[in-house]
């Protein structure tokens, strides 16, 4: 039994790199290049003038089909308490350019916008902070 079980694994041995040919390369996961607005940052926050009534996100990614763009508050934990405000969808093969406006529906921020880039199967995460003056 020991005999045949090592002759098993010596043939499957010889034939791992026919097997591994065989198998399609895996998809690249997303990647978030830049992030911008039309307001300036100062540290971590983006400084938004107040009664601004809305606000323009650009996203360069790549190996990305969409771009899903969430509100949270600030705090801690907060996840459960967010909100999907817009996203983008690549438009064709070369789009690494995703954006999204925003209509400002609040007298003020303090919140975190979240960004997910997604492509085959993954998704990549990046967090910009806004603040309204």
């Amino acid at each position: 039994m020991i005999l045949k079980l090592f002759f098993a694994l010596n043939i499957l041995t010889a034939f791992q790199s026919n097997f591994s040919q065989d198998i399609p390369s895996q998809t690249p996961n997303p990647r978030i290049l830049s992030i911008s607005t039309d307001y300036s940052s100062n540290g971590n926050w983006i400084q938004i003038p107040k009664a601004t009534k809305e606000i323009t996100f650009k996203i360069k990614a790549e190996h990305t089909e969409t771009v899903l763009f969430w509100l949270i508050p600030t705090g801690t934990q907060k996840w459960t308490e967010r909100k999907l405000i817009g996203y983008d969808i690549k438009e064709n093969e070369r789009d690494d350019n995703f954006s999204f406006t925003w209509n400002i529906d609040k007298p003020y921020l303090q919140d975190h916008i979240h960004i997910q880039a997604i492509g085959e199967g993954n998704v990549t995460n990046d967090i910009i902070n806004l603040s309204m003056n």
